[in-house]
């Protein structure tokens, strides 16, 4: 259950737009670094790696804050649905016993209304002449 839950905050996140731009950069600088590899000198290759790095940070940054979000929010709702289960139960639970009490009263009664029957009906006994 928690794997299905995982897997699907998973998937909303690959299909979020700031999601898609971040690897979209990425993939855009990996390609563009391999073209100009060749021709870079060190201090120029230097200086391009560390702003890669920053882009890269900021966006983890931004997709940590992302994912954060996200969790707070499916937290929040599971704290939410808890909480209207046991209100749920603790509903169905009084009216269980409200249901049996019902039941168990009408059963005396009705167990008191056949024994006044049987106690009517009973033969009387009849004079027999001898």
């Amino acid at each position: 259950m928690a794997l299905s839950k995982i897997q699907t905050l998973i998937q909303k996140l690959s299909e979020s737009q700031k999601v898609k731009k971040v690897i979209g950069d990425i993939q855009t600088l990996s390609t563009d670094i391999q073209k100009k590899v060749k021709t870079l000198n060190t201090d120029e290759a230097v200086r391009k790696y560390k702003e890669i790095v920053k882009k890269v940070s900021k966006a983890e940054k931004d997709l940590e804050k992302e994912v954060s979000k996200v969790v707070v929010k499916v937290k929040k709702s599971a704290t939410e649905i808890e909480k209207n289960l046991s209100a749920y139960k603790k509903k169905a639970v009084a009216q269980k016993a409200e249901i049996e009490k019902i039941i168990k009263s009408k059963r005396v009664v009705t167990k008191k209304k056949a024994v006044k029957k049987a106690v009517k009906r009973a033969p009387k006994k009849r004079a027999t002449a001898k």
